[in-house]
């Protein structure tokens, strides 16, 4: 059976980054900046002439390693819900609208309303990262005993 390693996101500013997951996620810098490149990463990514630099976060069972080009990157980022093969980060939040409040104080992150989700119990928001990724906060409902 396979199971998830990490989530590798390409970004434009490894540093801001960095402190979004951080600073507005909560995540733990697990391993910070580190290089590569060479000729095994060209055939592993089939991307000749690439260095990178990247960090390793994680949060929960999740890693995630962001990614910056440093050399023969795309700096276009075409991100959001509606294109195929873009992805969307959700974090679970004990209280959706406490950490809209939160958020709310930060214009640059442009953070959604919060909305009751079709599934009793569940509330949402959406913020954008520092390249326009949507990172989803997600309450769900408690459980008794926990």
């Amino acid at each position: 059976m396979a199971s998830l390693n990490h989530v590798g996101l390409t970004v434009t500013d490894l540093e801001a980054s960095v402190a979004f997951y951080v600073d507005v996620v909560g995540m733990e810098l697990v391993l910070p900046g580190f290089r590569a490149g060479g000729q095994w990463f060209d055939t592993l990514t089939e991307n000749s002439g690439a260095l990178i630099e990247a960090a390793l976060l994680s949060a929960g069972d999740l890693s995630l390693q962001l990614v910056q080009y440093h050399e023969a990157g795309n700096p276009e980022a075409l991100t959001g819900h509606n294109r195929v093969g873009n992805l969307h980060l959700s974090f679970d939040v004990e209280d959706a609208q406490a950490k809209h409040a939160q958020l709310g104080r930060r214009p640059e992150y442009s953070a959604t309303a919060v909305v009751e989700l079709p599934v009793e119990g569940y509330k949402s928001f959406y913020v954008r990262d520092p390249d326009g990724v949507p990172v989803e906060f997600l309450e769900s409902p408690k459980r008794d005993g926990t």
